[in-house]
């Protein structure tokens, strides 16, 4: 029966581990999409710095965004380098609350 769960133990490790094909790095990375989206309250350390990096580049981006207008004078196109800061800068936002979200605390038993 050992030989039979570890048999079983290494197919599915197996399983999880390839992603040579199309499908299966794509069934691979929806765990990376749910945290990256949807963020998650018991993620270690290390993955919450490597979001917050993330999220950096995003604010970066929205940075150098928002500044080409002031560059050009506010010429030509200006709206369209605004638009492309805030959206660089809603996703750098929603990734850094994705990277400190917590998981609320129980409440307090009164006695």
């Amino acid at each position: 029966m050992d030989e039979h769960s570890f048999d079983q133990i290494r197919e599915d490790v197996d399983a999880r581990q390839r992603a040579i094909l199309w499908e299966d790095a794509r069934k691979g990375g929806r765990s990376v999409d749910a945290f990256l989206w949807k963020g998650d309250p018991k993620a270690k350390l290390i993955l919450r710095v490597g979001l917050v990096v993330f999220a950096l580049q995003f604010l970066l981006l929205a940075v150098a965004l928002a500044s080409i207008p002031f560059q050009k004078n506010f010429e030509d196109g200006w709206s369209i380098d605004f638009f492309l800061a805030l959206l660089a800068l809603l996703v750098s936002m929603r990734l850094l609350r994705n990277a400190f979200l917590r998981s609320p605390k129980p409440p307090e038993v009164d006695e």
